[in-house]
C-alpha cells in the first residue's frame, strides 16, 4: 500500500494543477483502485473506463481532498466504489451468468482483506481486539469493513433492525479504539 503523506503530498500538488503528481498517483494506487473496480465489476473493459474516470475525478476534486477526513487510499477507493456501484445501477448493465462460468472464471485464490489483514501486526493486534467483542458486534463491523456493506445492507442480512446495527458498530468501534491505544 503506498504511503500516506506521500499521496497527501501527491494530491496537494495535483490540486495545483501538476500532471506528473497525477501520474505518480496512478503509478502507486492503479493497481489497487484497478482491482477493486475488477472485483465490483467483474468485467475488464468496465473496470478499465471506470478507473479513467475516476483518475479524471481524482485530478478534478484533488483539492477537495482533507487529510483530517480520511487516509489518501480511503477517498480515492470511495471514488471507485461509488462509480463502480453507478455503473452497476445503470439498467441492462448486469452479464448473465447462468451456469456460473464467469464467476468460477474469475475465482481468485488470493488471500482477501481479512486474512492479508491478520498477517501484519497490525493486524493481529486487530484481530486480538476482534475476538474480544460480542459474536453479533463483530460480524456487522466485518461486514462494514471487510465487506463493504451499508448499514441497511447489514440489517438486511443479520435480520435485525437498523437501529440495533448502528449501535452495534458504534460501540464495537469503540471498544475497538480502547484496545488499540
Amino acid at each position: 500500500m503506498p504511503d500516506a503523506q506521500h499521496l497527501q503530498a501527491l494530491l496537494a500538488q495535483c490540486a495545483d494543477k501538476r500532471e506528473s503528481a497525477l501520474a505518480e498517483i496512478y503509478r502507486l494506487a492503479s493497481p489497487h483502485l484497478f482491482a477493486l473496480a475488477r472485483r465490483m465489476l467483474r468485467d475488464q473493459a468496465a473496470a478499465e473506463d471506470v478507473l479513467q474516470e475516476c483518475f479524471v475525478s481524482i485530478w478534478r476534486q484533488a483539492g477537495q481532498y482533507q487529510a483530517a477526513q480520511s487516509q489518501p487510499m480511503t477517498w480515492m477507493t470511495r471514488i471507485v466504489r461509488n462509480r463502480c456501484i453507478d455503473r452497476l445501477r445503470r439498467p441492462g448493465i448486469e452479464v448473465p451468468d447462468p451456469d456460473d462460468a464467469l464467476t468460477l472464471a474469475m475465482a481468485d485464490d488470493s488471500p482477501g482483506p481479512l486474512a492479508r489483514l491478520e498477517t501484519s501486526q497490525e493486524g493481529r493486534r486487530l484481530a486480538d481486539c476482534m475476538a474480544q467483542l460480542e459474536g453479533p458486534q463483530r460480524v456487522a463491523i466485518a461486514m462494514a469493513f471487510f465487506d463493504d456493506l451499508a448499514h441497511p445492507d447489514i440489517a438486511t442480512r443479520l435480520d435485525t433492525p437498523l437501529g440495533t446495527i448502528k449501535s452495534w458498530i458504534r460501540r464495537g468501534m469503540q471498544r475497538l479504539k480502547r484496545c488499540l491505544e
